[in-house]
């Protein structure tokens, strides 16, 4: 069913005004007839076009990427923490101290490294700790990182660029 449109009486508002106009931001001199509200309804459906046509945000602004410098120090200091990747706020702000690089940008970095890099593991006593793959390896090797310790065979064998490397001499 279609239900007319109510009209706007001026004695019912104060001052002129009413909750419709001032949502609106126009003044209260408007006609009954229909006309004025079609004309609203279509610039509304002109700023919803001109809202969809236009980019994002993010779409307009720069990527920023960490640098291979930053990249190097990370990955160093996961190499020394690969049980609990996990920095403490004291070498947060160190690091921040240093690299033109955001809180929200580091701790990002860092979540994403042991989501993508790490596997999660409890011991018996159920405390966490964590297995670093055969990707945070290659990252390493690729940085030109020194491997302090020996990486697990069975990390080994899914690292691609050992067999790459390995091929090569062939």
């Amino acid at each position: 069913m279609y239900a007319a449109p109510v009209s706007r009486n001026r004695s019912l508002s104060n001052a002129g005004t009413s909750t419709g106009s001032l949502l609106s931001g126009t003044s209260e001199n408007h006609s009954d007839n229909d006309e004025s509200e079609s004309s609203q309804g279509s610039e509304e459906h002109t700023d919803a076009r001109a809202r969809a046509n236009r980019p994002a945000y993010w779409k307009n602004r720069p990527r920023n990427s960490i640098s291979r410098t930053q990249k190097r120090l990370f990955y160093s200091w996961l190499l020394e923490h690969t049980r609990f990747p996990f920095p403490t706020e004291n070498e947060r702000a160190g690091v921040l101290a240093h690299d033109p690089i955001s809180e929200r940008q580091f701790k990002y970095w860092f979540a994403n490294i042991r989501c993508r890099q790490f596997t999660k593991h409890r011991d018996p006593d159920g405390n966490l700790y964590f297995v670093p793959s055969a990707k945070f390896y290659e990252s390493c090797i690729r940085l030109g990182l020194p491997i302090g310790h020996e990486i697990p065979s069975d990390v080994r064998q899914g690292m691609r660029i050992l067999h790459r490397s390995s091929s090569r001499k062939d």
